[in-house]
């Protein structure tokens, strides 16, 4: 379900009586920002939303709501009669802006019910764009040449999990066809989009690596990573093979989010220190695993259907930050990642900042909160909200490792 898309819908048809403009002036809080703040929240001043109207409304002076003729207690109203699945608890308008906060019970209560009842996510519009991805064809085995095969690897990632674009096998089918080449001399046929990655830089030289190939550099990276993981995050286990399976996960990883984390078209600085981001997202990624496989080992009653648990409960703020700004917001980052593919432009380093963002805010509520507390029973109302919220972080999170092509591990 594109929850944030058809909230931001639902109030631009209520406020402008149409959807296709005006979704810039609509903004969401975000991670870092202060829950006082609302959650989403857009300009009064009827002149920054004049596109969004007739001509003849255009000369109209005041604000938004005088103009609409409603008052901004109504989108609560209406949030309410309509059955938003992100209904509004109460609207302010402070200085010409107007200030939206969910029903945080109601929210928890619809996000967390559609997605674990659509694990594989949520289906296609009725005629999604067909786009091909046109093969990359290079004997260079250099970073940034590694760079645009893992981009188009994504890329075909995030198409299969569009709902408004789906990946073709045949360029005749094609309504876009996308080329990706690290040579700015490549020749494409006429009407198809190329998209050129920016060069991958040595982070201590800022010159362009080109010495080493990819291959080595992945052996250099499990290395670091294996430092990273046993002097920072303590791990202790032995040299093994499944060890080292561990390390050539975290290798690939962070090398992966290295190589993504800037705009495609931008150079990428490689290298330094920045291994221990990668491993810092898997250590999260094991966090929630043990955490869920603790609350089996120690026999805890099993959690109630969603349908029976108390959400009113889940009222820490980084409980509603994981829900609202990640949970509810993975299918709306994927479209933004392609939102502009039939113009070249494309923007998966917005996984990358999901994903740091996601375990930047888990980590806090982890040091913070303890999650399985003791087995009494006026405690496991909480618990088993708790470990709901939980599954629904861990599927959420493990889907987009997926787009990236990285897997979650089970321990650190």
């Amino acid at each position: 379900m594109a929850f944030i898309e058809e909230f931001v819908g639902q109030l631009l048809q209520l406020l402008t009586n149409q959807r296709e403009k005006g979704w810039s002036l609509v903004s969401m809080r975000k991670p870092n920002e202060k829950l006082s703040q609302g959650d989403f929240s857009f300009p009064t001043d009827f002149r920054i939303w004049r596109d969004c109207f007739p001509e003849e409304d255009k000369s109209f002076s005041g604000d938004l709501f005088t103009h609409c003729a409603i008052k901004p207690e109504e989108i609560q109203i209406k949030s309410k009669e309509g059955c938003w699945n992100l209904p509004v608890e109460k609207v302010e308008v402070i200085k010409n802006r107007c200030i939206i906060f969910l029903d945080r019970k109601e929210t928890f209560r619809n996000v967390l019910l559609k997605v674990m009842n659509s694990p594989e996510g949520i289906g296609r519009e009725g005629s999604p764009k067909r786009v091909f991805m046109e093969e990359i064809s290079s004997d260079s085995q250099t970073l940034t040449d590694f760079r645009g095969i893992l981009l188009r690897k994504v890329l075909v990632n995030i198409l299969g999990r569009s709902r408004k674009y789906i990946e073709v096998p045949k360029r005749d089918n094609a309504d876009v066809t996308c080329v990706i080449t690290s040579k700015s001399s490549t020749e494409v046929v006429e009407g198809d989009v190329k998209i050129l990655p920016g060069v991958v830089l040595d982070s201590r030289t800022g010159k362009k690596l080109s010495k080493d190939t990819w291959t080595e550099c992945l052996e250099q990276k499990m290395k670091e990573c294996e430092l990273v993981a046993r002097h920072r995050y303590g791990f202790r286990g032995p040299g093994d093979s499944q060890a080292g399976k561990m390390f050539e996960v975290l290798g690939t990883a962070t090398m992966t989010l290295e190589l993504l984390e800037a705009k495609p078209t931008s150079p990428v600085a490689y290298g330094g220190t920045s291994s221990r981001g990668g491993a810092f997202i898997l250590y999260n990624s094991a966090r929630m695993e043990t955490l869920l496989e603790q609350f089996k080992a120690r026999n805890f009653p099993e959690a109630p259907p969603l349908e029976e648990i108390d959400f009113s409960l889940l009222s820490e703020p980084e409980e509603w930050i994981l829900l609202l700004n990640f949970i509810a917001s993975e299918e709306w980052m994927i479209e933004k990642c392609i939102s502009e593919i039939e113009i070249g432009r494309v923007s998966p380093h917005l996984i990358c900042s999901f994903l740091h963002n996601f375990v930047t805010i888990f980590s806090a509520y982890y040091r913070r909160v303890q999650i399985l507390t003791d087995n009494r029973k006026h405690l496991l109302k909480t618990l088993h909200a708790r470990i709901h919220l939980l599954r629904a972080l861990r599927m959420i999170f493990n889907r987009t490792l997926a787009l990236l092509d990285i897997q979650p591990v089970a321990k650190m």
